[in-house]
């Protein structure tokens, strides 16, 4: 098999912590990796915090991976939370989540409910995994960032499920230095395609307000894209509307792991 090669500038936005495999694979195949977060992610819960137990819920819902090991790390400080109840069931907005969870051990093997990995990995389509399950599931704690969707938690009430929101993290929006200005410009304006990875819509929001304070929207309007969900891209698009640009930007719409994103930023790069 030939090794994929890619001769491009990928701007991973992502989180810090959540890029190391995909640039160690970006940058063997001769691709220029770019670290630039676009959101400053930070714990929120105070020093001792006890979080609600699971044996309190029918189910909990962790909205990230984050999510999973802010509120894990809590619970086991608390002597008194004790086991995860077999009768509660865990639920994941994505497999990467269910991974996370998975990983602590914690759940009971098979309580455990996450989209299908041909879906979409979001909450429209763990919510059916869930009504499936309505009449069981009297209350429901929602693990999540201090700023989210209430989409599910809407649909949960809906079904007559008293829902419970546990912030565990907040998002802001980075401010690029001037050290990543430059290597941002060098990577516009190189004669490489540059292709960025947008991860979610507040994202798009933050790279875009850092690069119109650069003043190199028009070079980045020339960039290529590759977001995890539809809403991102939409997004994306209202942005560039907004600069009075007509022309749909170039988006490859891909899965949220590293082998489908990998993937997707070849097809972005390509001719």
């Amino acid at each position: 098999m030939v090794a994929a090669t890619l001769d491009a500038s990928v701007v991973l936005t992502r989180p810090q912590d959540k890029n190391q495999v995909l640039v160690q694979r970006l940058v063997a195949a001769g691709a220029q990796a770019l670290c630039m977060p676009a959101l400053c992610i930070s714990e929120i819960l105070p020093s001792g915090f006890v979080v609600p137990p699971p044996s309190r819920y029918d189910l909990v819902v962790f909205v990230s991976s984050r999510a999973v090991s802010l509120y894990m790390r809590a619970l086991a400080q608390t002597p008194s939370a004790g086991q995860w109840p077999a009768g509660t069931m865990a639920a994941a907005v994505g497999l990467a989540t269910a991974k996370a969870v998975a990983e602590t051990g914690v759940v009971p093997v098979g309580n455990v409910l996450h989209p299908d990995a041909t879906q979409p990995q979001d909450s429209e389509n763990l919510w059916p995994l869930l009504n499936a399950r309505i009449g069981s599931i009297r209350k429901a704690l929602i693990v999540r960032g201090e700023q989210g969707r209430e989409w599910l938690g809407s649909k949960l009430e809906g079904a007559g499920v008293k829902v419970d929101r546990l912030a565990v993290y907040r998002r802001d929006a980075a401010a690029w230095d001037d050290q990543q200005r430059e290597q941002l410009k060098q990577a516009l304006f190189s004669a490489r395609p540059c292709v960025f990875l947008l991860t979610s819509s507040e994202s798009v929001t933050a790279v875009f307000d850092n690069i119109c304070r650069f003043g190199l929207e028009q070079a980045w309007l020339q960039c290529r894209f590759v977001v995890i969900h539809e809403r991102i891209a939409i997004r994306l698009q209202s942005l560039v509307s907004a600069c009075g640009q007509g022309t749909k930007p170039t988006v490859k719409l891909c899965q949220p792991d590293d082998e489908a994103i990998f993937q997707a930023i070849l097809r972005a790069a390509s001719p």
